[in-house]
């Protein structure tokens, strides 16, 4: 092995430009694999970094009068509490809301991240502070049990605000106004939720279960509320129970409790899934096709190399002959040249390792955000040993075929003199054309799959808001429940702030809204109509947005009927209620919908809902995301429903934001210093996430489409050179009987182009079947779009008629003389 290995040095080193080319293509594919592999083990591969992670689950609410029994929606407290109780199939069960807190301290307010948790959370997940202790359920009380509100920090907050001072126990801060006790301090590298930005605090639900001074005794407090469905939730299995299991025994007590509660939980049933699975989402379609494409890639390279090896194999004809003549075995010659593939492989492998460094950290700056994971992305030991057996693979397959061809040999004719290659020429330039029609009909599919969702990309970039997003700046406030329990003093507040906004030189219009639009975030409620009345089990349900006065001029919303909301809409004053023209087709078709009466399932004092008139209509905006259908919506003004959490719009003449910013954020300290303003974007950055992923997508398979094509052309154009070298003296004989040059040039492309178009058949069928995988990642285009299939076709046609055009420019000037002079 040594001897081999010392020789196939020997001999890649005496044929440098033949070893650059092989080894470059091959580094091309296999970098590419490479970086595209670490996305796809940190993302779907690795498990998640808990103990026994297998036994993790996912559990939320279903609507069982939907198709789609897939999307868990939040939990209600009571339900969960239930659930808690009731269950034999879970060790512990636990739920979770993530939220922005005010840190309070003497240089002021600034928001942080915060995991609001019940008492087993950390139970459930199998991690324990590494400093103090968890958790437990008396912590969850109202209060928050003895000792009063309890906080576990994170390892890098203690590091940054603590120095990683080890007698932190014990001490207070200041979140949202609540004095909290540090119990405990978590390991570094420790969060959840994992895909979200990074979790400061965890905090206990006991907040929920507390009720506000100031607030009327007979208030209902969240954790009381059946119907207000708030808080994810996670379970750990028993051991040796499975997740069908657990979905039967949940099932069977949300079944109890429909019957039970008929006002709240009718229609409402549970799905329990692998936390990973949950996790991961709809991300895994579109990793598995971008990995599949740069598969792809790396398979055109192989036959790429694998052709360069068979015009190579054909000079080596008579090396090999001798080589068997003085006794070498058939499978000593395939060791021998296989010992060169590897080699060649390894070199490639080695330059793709370290393409797949920078790509790697490419990758990372232009992955969206929303996708899980990203943090974890390297290229850690898992991918090394990836990239090591995709080397060994590459240089099994490109190099088996030649080495076989190889070690067919005629000796009588192979040493003959004047004979330049060994037997079996026809047989390699089958197998050659073979393998360029095969790396035809990859790019075709490449090349469809890309154009399709390139097309999706466009189309979902074109789709309407509904909202004028020019020179529209956004922010996000918060105003503590401990200072603000009052629904007077936070419409005051809102009122005073609003009133400083608007005067500050250059604004137009001013309003908050909840939720935001296009942030992904979004509320629903249950209501009833007046004239058609139902049980409240089987109400139908709409999204519902709490707005200021001026959203709909701030936002380009245009009022179709009616009016907006004014002043005189105030929290004692009658209740009022717009909707969207969706709503008005799907619950009052062929009817003026102004001056009917519906019943939001929402409050903002003890007792039942209030029926509210509809004053207006507006049109339709994409609130969650550019994908979804226009839903029926209503809005509620934030005078008759105070919320603690509002998001800040604004609409300003100046072009520069962080002007604005500034002065927006000076207004609010000047109201309330503790309160920080954050999440300041304008609005185009929510389109652009919202894009981002299909961006993403879109982006990395046309690149790799467009790598293909041209590995392609370069395969074509190979071929075709060999070919016409090949066949000098039959050419230069044709041309000699009197075939004109224009004959000679039809004949060489006309065979190209014979075989591009059983190829690109052969490819169409590929396309069918792959594009079927795409479905769930395109947007208005169909998998079969004609206009695509076809520009692709064409496309690729043409790049083959130029890949085969120089070589038949050549043929055809060939001089019969110098041509037939050998023989």
């Amino acid at each position: 092995m040594l001897q081999d290995l010392r020789y196939a040095l020997r001999i890649l080193l005496k044929q440098p430009a033949f070893t650059a080319i092989a080894a470059l293509t091959l580094a091309l594919g296999i970098g590419a694999n490479t970086a595209i592999f670490s996305v796809v083990n940190a993302v779907l591969l690795k498990p998640l970094p808990f103990p026994q992670p297998q036994q993790l689950t996912a559990i939320g609410m279903a609507d069982t009068r939907e198709k789609d029994l897939t999307h868990l929606y939040s939990l209600s407290y009571p339900d969960f509490f239930d659930f808690r109780e009731q269950n034999r199939t879970f060790s512990n069960l636990a739920v979770h809301r993530t939220r922005s807190v005010a840190l309070t301290n003497q240089d002021g307010a600034i928001s942080l991240a915060a995991t609001k948790v019940s008492g087993e959370f950390f139970d459930v997940l199998g991690v324990q502070p590494m400093i103090g202790h968890a958790f437990t359920r008396q912590d969850e009380q109202a209060g928050g049990g003895p000792g009063g509100f309890k906080v576990v920090i994170s390892y890098n907050f203690w590091r940054k605000q603590f120095n990683g001072d080890k007698s932190i126990l014990g001490r207070t801060i200041d979140l949202d106004r609540w004095h909290y006790t540090i119990i405990g301090v978590m390991p570094a590298g420790f969060q959840f939720p994992i895909q979200s930005d990074p979790i400061d605090f965890y905090i206990t639900i006991a907040e929920d279960a507390t009720l506000l001074a100031g607030a009327p005794p007979d208030s209902k407090l969240d954790t009381q509320n059946r119907g207000s469905h708030s808080v994810g939730a996670i379970g750990r299995l028993k051991g040796g129970v499975t997740v069908a299991q657990a979905q039967s025994d949940l099932s069977t007590i949300a079944a109890k409790l429909e019957k039970q509660y008929p006002d709240t939980d009718t229609s409402i049933g549970v799905i329990v899934k692998p936390l990973r699975e949950e996790l991961i989402g709809d991300v895994r379609t579109g990793l598995y096709v971008l990995f599949g494409a740069v598969f792809c890639v790396l398979l055109i390279a192989n036959a790429n190399v694998a052709n360069l090896l068979l015009a190579r194999a054909s000079v080596r004809g008579k090396e090999m002959a001798l080589r068997a003549a003085v006794g070498a075995s058939r499978a000593r010659i395939v060791r021998q040249l296989l010992t060169e593939s590897l080699l060649l492989a390894g070199i490639g492998g080695l330059l793709g390792f370290l393409l797949a460094q920078w790509g790697t950290d490419a990758l990372i700056r232009i992955v969206p955000q929303n996708i899980p994971r990203i943090s974890n992305i390297q290229l850690d030991g898992t991918v090394l040993l990836f990239t090591i057996l995709v080397c060994l693979g590459t240089g099994v397959v490109f190099g088996l075929v030649p080495a076989w061809q190889a070690s067919h040999i005629d000796l009588n004719s192979s040493l003959k003199l004047g004979m330049r290659s060994g037997s079996g020429g026809e047989n390699k330039g089958r197998l050659r054309i073979g393998l360029v029609m095969a790396e035809v009909a990859l790019a075709l599919v490449l090349l469809i799959c890309a154009g399709l969702l390139i097309q999706s990309f466009s189309r979902l970039g074109r789709v309407p808001t509904g909202i004028r997003t020019e020179h529209l700046l956004t922010a996000r406030i918060s105003l503590p429940d401990a200072a603000y329990p009052k629904n007077e003093d936070n419409i005051a507040f809102y009122n005073r702030f609003l009133e400083r906004v608007r005067a500050i030189p250059g604004v137009q219009y001013a309003s908050v809204i909840v939720p935001l639009p296009l942030t992904g975030s979004n509320m629903t409620t249950s209501f009833d109509n007046a004239d058609h009345p139902l049980p409240e089990g089987q109400r139908p349900d709409a999204p519902v947005r709490i707005i200021g006065t001026d959203y709909f001029k701030t936002t380009g919303i245009p009022v179709l009927q009616g009016r907006v909301f004014e002043e005189r809409d105030q929290f004692h004053s009658a209740p009022v209620v717009i909707v969207n023209e969706r709503f008005v087709q799907k619950f009052f078709p062929r009817q003026n919908p102004v001056g009917k009466r519906i019943q939001p399932g929402f409050t903002a004092e003890p007792g039942p809902e209030k029926m509210r008139e509809i004053v207006g209509v507006v049109g339709d905006v994409k609130h969650v995301s550019l994908r979804d259908q226009d839903s029926p919506e209503m809005y509620l003004a934030r005078t008759q429903i105070p919320f603690n959490i509002m998001s800040l719009v604004v609409r300003a003449s100046v072009a520069d934001s962080a002007v604005l910013t500034s002065a927006i954020r000076k207004e609010l300290s000047a109201l309330d210093a503790s309160i920080p303003l954050t999440s300041v974007h304008v609005f185009d950055e929510y389109i652009s996430r919202s894009l981002a992923r299909p961006r993403f997508n879109a982006l990395l398979l046309s690149i790799f489409a467009g790598t293909a094509l041209v590995l392609t052309a370069i395969g074509i154009y190979g071929v075709l050179a060999y070919s016409v070298a090949q066949r000098t003296n039959e050419i230069g004989i044709r041309i000699a009987l009197g075939a004109a040059q224009s004959n000679i040039f039809r004949l060489v492309v006309g065979q190209a182009m014979t075989l591009v178009g059983i190829s690109v058949l052969i490819g169409l069928a590929g396309a069918f079947a792959a594009t079927r995988l795409l479905a769930s990642l395109l947007f208005g285009v169909g998998a079969w779009d004609t206009m695509t299939f076809s520009g692709i076709v064409i496309l690729i046609s043409v790049v083959a008629f130029l890949a085969a055009w120089l070589p038949a420019r050549r043929a055809a000037r060939v001089d019969p003389v110098i041509a037939l002079r050998s023989e």
